[in-house]
């Protein structure tokens, strides 16, 4: 740690949280130290530990499409009739005695951080708990207190006013790495409550469901077309989009206890996303309908498939395929939607010899495993110089050990 110590300075000097290098020394005591290749116009993320490619976001301000979804309006959707701010706040009052409130001073500078009025419901709730209990959580020194507190709010262990915040600016899932969101896609079916997010901007993170258990709990503003406004919804943090109701209304959780739901894969599901391989029962031709967003191709042993029942899919975004699986490369050049590409490293050649690549991608992966780092670069560093980006630079650090 101390040998270290310099380089962390001299990072945490220049803005830097990571740096990737490789080490080559001999017997002699030789040593080479490489810095990974970078672009000032692009990033590359790289799997550490994982003997992979990683992936290359061409421009540094991309944002796969589930990112970039806003919540659809649905006019006529209202609070649940089981909404009652009054009953909630007597029955609160009754079950949390001790409990101090927020004050309207304090509920006034929320409303102004927050940028409009709370939700009845809450605003209910914050005048009767709305105030810092010890640390919080399990860390409170009166432990038996806070377990009472999270059962008579249902289970919820309620924010400090100042962790009260938009989920989009909690930024609680937008942070995760290109390749991974561009897998999935945002759903929102005629007979959901929910609409099928990944950081919706009317989702307001009030708490954490059951303390401790890093699901937070917010109240939905933009419910889906079956929903209600004001309903509950928890965000488990094992999932990168969507979340899953937890009662139609904050009295109901209140009064009635949560709804309990199954656990699914939000944003995996066909048709929009569809893999095929050996354990699936799937072909392309299934597959290829016009609500495919993301289509994976994974190891199976029949022979490379043929892309060509997806040309003039409207909404196919996301193309990813495992080496050698792919039966004619070029074909993809031809689809002209695709914001995301991971193949082969053959295929990527194939298709930067023909200046086949569509100029519709935003980011790419090299799929495979124990892949040439050099050949990697090199078609990394030509994507980027094919959108007009900055090419890689390097930097060799060559010496001898000191034999203290």
């Amino acid at each position: 740690m101390e040998a270290a110590r310099p380089l962390n300075d001299v990072m945490t000097e220049v803005g830097r949280s990571d740096v990737s290098f490789s080490v080559r020394l001999r017997s002699d005591d030789h040593v080479v130290v490489t810095l990974a290749a970078e672009s000032s116009s692009a990033t590359i993320h790289r799997n550490f530990a994982v003997n992979t490619a990683g992936h290359v976001v061409l421009s540094g301000d991309a944002r796969p499409e589930p990112v970039r979804r806003v919540p659809e309006e649905y006019a006529e959707r209202r609070p649940a009739a089981s909404a009652d701010p009054v009953r909630l706040e007597r029955v609160l009052r009754e079950r949390m005695p001790n409990a101090v409130g927020a004050s309207e001073q304090d509920l006034a500078a929320l409303e102004a951080r927050l940028g409009e009025a709370l939700p009845p419901e809450l605003r209910a709730v914050l005048r009767v708990t709305g105030t810092a209990r010890g640390d919080g959580g399990l860390f409170d020194e009166d432990e038996d207190h806070w377990m009472r507190d999270v059962h008579a709010l249902g289970g919820i262990d309620l924010f400090e006013l100042d962790g009260i915040e938009w989920a989009a600016q909690a930024d609680l899932r937008k942070g995760m790495p290109f390749d991974v969101m561009a897998r999935r896609a945002v759903v929102t079916r005629p007979d959901a409550a929910l609409q099928g997010l990944v950081d919706s901007s009317r989702w307001l993170i009030i708490g954490d469901h059951g303390g401790g258990s890093g699901n937070w709990v917010a109240i939905d503003l933009a419910p889906g077309p079956a929903g209600n406004v004001g309903q509950l919804v928890v965000l488990d943090h094992e999932s990168v989009i969507g979340a899953r109701l937890l009662a139609e209304s904050f009295t109901s959780l209140i009064l009635d206890g949560g709804i309990a739901q199954p656990g699914t894969n939000p944003g995996e599901e066909p048709p929009a996303v569809v893999m095929i391989n050996s354990s699936e029962n799937m072909t392309i031709e299934a597959a290829a309908t016009s609500d495919l967003e993301v289509l994976q191709i994974g190891y199976w042993d029949n022979e490379p498939t043929d892309l060509t029942p997806l040309l003039g899919l409207p909404r196919l975004r996301t193309l990813t395929a495992q080496p050698g699986k792919i039966a004619d490369p070029l074909v993809i050049r031809e689809l002209g939607q695709l914001e995301y590409l991971e193949i082969g490293l053959a295929e990527w050649q194939a298709l930067l010899a023909a200046d086949a690549v569509p100029d519709s991608l935003l980011a790419a992966g090299i799929s495979g495993y124990s892949l040439d780092q050099g050949q990697v670069e090199d078609v990394y560093n030509r994507l980027i110089q094919s959108r007009g980006g900055t090419a890689f630079t390097t930097v060799t650090i060559e010496g001898r050990l000191d034999p203290r």
